[in-house]
């Protein structure tokens, strides 16, 4: 037979400092909105991390957002980047018993566009195609297979992807955009990822450089 063997007070001391330890470890949602913060004072943009109905009711025009139930956006970073009025933000809502988790980079213009919405063939642009019409083909083969644009209005359309914008888009293949009115919308089936925020504004404001002055006077 096998004796028993005590338990030694450097087991005992050792297995209690792992549970301290553990025990204070950061919690990764509090870091990540920590960093978000952080990263909204370096930027000089307001900045509140609470949960906000009320504030997502206000973007349902978008038709990437009007989705599902219990819209709901946080970490909501507003102000002026690059000289161009912007808001960011964390977006959730439910579908059955799922929980979809998205962020949106919105610009707003002095404009009032047609709607206009450029995807992925993925599940997603499938959604899409289900919420009503069907994509414009363009003369680019490779554009035409790596988006789907889009639009009521087919003119918009060709002047929003004109030549530069398209060997733009087809350099950042992660983004979805949105046209609608005046606000200019890049839409990531992600949250906030603080590394990558200043990144994004900045291929948000790009996209909008890409936009013809003359479709501005015409609006």
């Amino acid at each position: 037979m096998h004796s028993f063997q005590p338990i030694t007070p450097l087991i005992i001391i050792g297995v209690g400092l792992y549970f301290i330890l553990k025990s204070k470890s950061p919690d990764p949602e509090a870091v990540r909105r920590r960093n978000l913060a952080a990263l909204a004072r370096k930027l000089q943009l307001r900045f509140s991390p609470k949960s906000d109905f009320d504030f997502a009711k206000h973007y349902l025009f978008l038709r990437w957002l009007n989705r599902g139930d219990n819209n709901c956006a946080c970490n909501v970073f507003q102000g002026q980047h690059l000289a161009y009025p912007v808001t960011v933000f964390d977006y959730t809502f439910t579908a059955g018993k799922c929980s979809y988790y998205w962020s949106a980079y919105l610009l707003e213009m002095r404009t009032n566009f047609p709607d206009l919405l450029i995807s992925h063939e993925n599940r997603e642009s499938r959604i899409a195609e289900a919420l009503g019409g069907s994509h414009i083909t363009f003369e680019s083969a490779e554009f035409s297979h790596a988006f789907r644009v889009r639009s009521a209005d087919k003119q918009f359309a060709f002047a929003v992807c004109h030549e530069r914008m398209m060997q733009f888009l087809l350099a950042n293949q992660d983004l979805t955009i949105e046209i609608r009115g005046n606000i200019l919308a890049v839409l990531f089936e992600d949250w906030l990822r603080p590394e990558k925020v200043e990144g994004n504004l900045s291929r948000l404001v790009e996209i909008r450089k890409l936009l013809a002055p003359y479709l501005f006077t015409k609006n």
